[in-house]
């Protein structure tokens, strides 16, 4: 497939819009009362240029094109709900040369792409997505209680909504899908399992016991990783519950691989015995959230954190992340301003000859939602940024950010990686490092990005970031330790 294909999908796209629009009062795809037909479409185009390092003859410089469209069929009877939905995930003129010999890696998600995905520079798949019932355990006596069995999407951390957009936006921005979610870049990822619900209207108490299927920079989404097991439960006093427009959370997460791939760290030699040796992760947690109307104004916070113990492989698993978060949004004034201020910190491990590994573990994380242009992500790190948001119009939003990143520890890696996404294959683990050089920061980071909802059905985003490089950059690339990276993206449904 060439690239004129997805430029014809965006056509398509943009020509169904009025579609989309006049059909608002009626969902597309109904059925009848029982079963609807529900799709997806997104597509888009990148292009990057990347940070290089001295090695000859790689490309850094390159452009892409991507399209996921997405077709389920929907239940819903007052018993038993489910769907049943395929996707077909397709990527366009990747470079077969943007991937550097170890430690360094794929240069840019082009190289990780093809990477993954055995050289192709143009790789498919069509595979399924989701397929799951939920019984509605109420219709038995059990009010409040839902069982969801099959494939399907999660997210810690939007275990219920609260209805008001601006506090869940800032749930699914801010909070969710830091160590389990299904938003894995383009290709994404499902999970194979149960979750259990209890929901009234004060608490939710959701468990959950899932294995994750490929995904993530390997396009083919359907075989599921077996020999990862995960255990999520998470107890949640919804908005009001307690304190007054403000929400609170505990959960714990058992994370056990058992994959015969030896782990990236921060020792200089792995011994292939280790490669046989489980990792066993607990981790205990809680967040609070806010968002409190002051004159003619809000004010928001946020505070999460965790602690991880465990086995990492024959090293003790000792380690911590935290984030806190302050914004206040003028809501009176033109463009309604919106100033916030976060920062994370996540442990690395201070000495890799010991039996304590202390780097905090993502395990299996969201994609871009933390990281927007992913040369890094939340292991062994320091984020520090500022965050200004202003919407022109209704269905206007510019977010401009400004990040100092660092290493919490400069005796351990530098990170990157979404967890594990292939069964087997280069790279498996999900995870690389690269070397620090024994210093800290990262370097600056500054991206924008506007995103404009034509109706509710069909959306647009465009996004450019820079990054200047600092000291642990150019470690490791240092024929060039700036990169640039800019992207527009289409999303439809129905």
């Amino acid at each position: 497939m060439n690239k004129i294909q997805p430029a014809i999908a965006i056509a398509a796209l943009l020509s169904t819009s009025t579609v989309f629009a006049v059909e608002e009062s009626k969902p597309l795809g109904q059925i009848n009362d029982y079963l609807r037909l529900t799709g997806e479409l997104q597509t888009s185009y990148e292009a990057w240029d990347y940070f290089r390092p001295a090695t000859p003859n790689l490309t850094n410089r390159y452009d892409l094109w991507e399209v996921r469209a997405r077709l389920g069929l929907q239940f819903t009877s007052r018993v038993v709900d489910g769907l049943v939905q395929g996707q077909y995930t397709g990527l366009y003129g990747l470079p077969d040369n943007a991937f550097a010999p170890a430690p360094i890696g794929a240069l840019g998600l082009g190289g990780a792409y093809n990477n993954a995905n055995h050289g192709a520079t143009s790789p498919q798949a069509v595979f399924l997505r989701q397929a799951y019932l939920t019984v509605k355990l109420a219709s038995l006596g059990l009010t409040g209680s839902s069982l969801k069995l099959g494939r399907f999407e999660f997210a810690d951390g939007m275990e219920y909504k609260s209805g008001e957009e601006k506090f869940d936006g800032l749930k699914r921005n801010r909070l969710a899908q830091r160590l389990l979610g299904s938003n894995a870049v383009y290709v994404q990822r499902s999970f194979d399992g149960f979750s259990a619900v209890y929901d009234n209207a004060e608490l939710n108490f959701t468990a959950t016991g899932v294995r994750p299927t490929q995904g993530g920079f390997n396009v083919n989404g359907q075989d599921e990783i077996s020999k990862i097991n995960v255990f999520y439960s998470a107890l949640t006093s919804k908005k009001n519950a307690l304190l007054p427009n403000s929400e609170g959370r505990l959960f714990y997460q058992y994370y056990d691989d058992e994959r015969a791939i030896a782990p990236v760290d921060n020792r200089t030699s792995v011994k292939p015995l280790l490669s046989k040796q489980k990792i066993q992760l607990h981790t205990i947690g809680a967040h609070t959230l806010t968002l409190q109307k002051i004159g003619n104004g809000s004010i928001d916070g946020l505070l999460w954190g965790a602690y991880q113990f465990g086995n990492w492989t024959n090293q003790h698993q000792q380690a911590w992340a935290l984030d806190a978060e302050v914004g206040y949004q003028w809501s009176s004034v033109p463009l309604k301003p919106w100033l916030r201020a976060v920062y994370y910190r996540s442990s690395g491990d201070n000495n890799a000859s010991d039996n304590r590994h202390g780097t905090f573990y993502s395990m299996l994380p969201s994609g871009r939602l933390y990281a927007k242009f992913p040369f890094y992500n939340l292991m062994n790190l320091q984020d520090a940024f500022v965050e200004f948001i202003v919407s022109p119009t209704e269905k206007t939003k510019i977010t401009v950010d400004f990040h100092h990143l660092a290493l919490a520890n400069s005796k351990d890696l530098f990170y990157g990686g979404l967890g594990a996404t292939s069964v087997s294959g280069v790279g498996t683990f999900g995870f690389n490092g690269k070397p620090s050089g024994g210093h800290n920061t990262i370097g600056q980071l500054l991206d924008v990005n506007l995103a404009y909802n034509v109706t509710k059905d069909l959306s647009a985003r465009l996004y450019y970031a820079h990054a200047f490089g600092g000291s642990v950059i150019e470690t490791n690339y240092s024929a060039k330790k700036e990169a640039d990276t800019a992207w527009i993206e289409l999303n439809a449904s129905f």
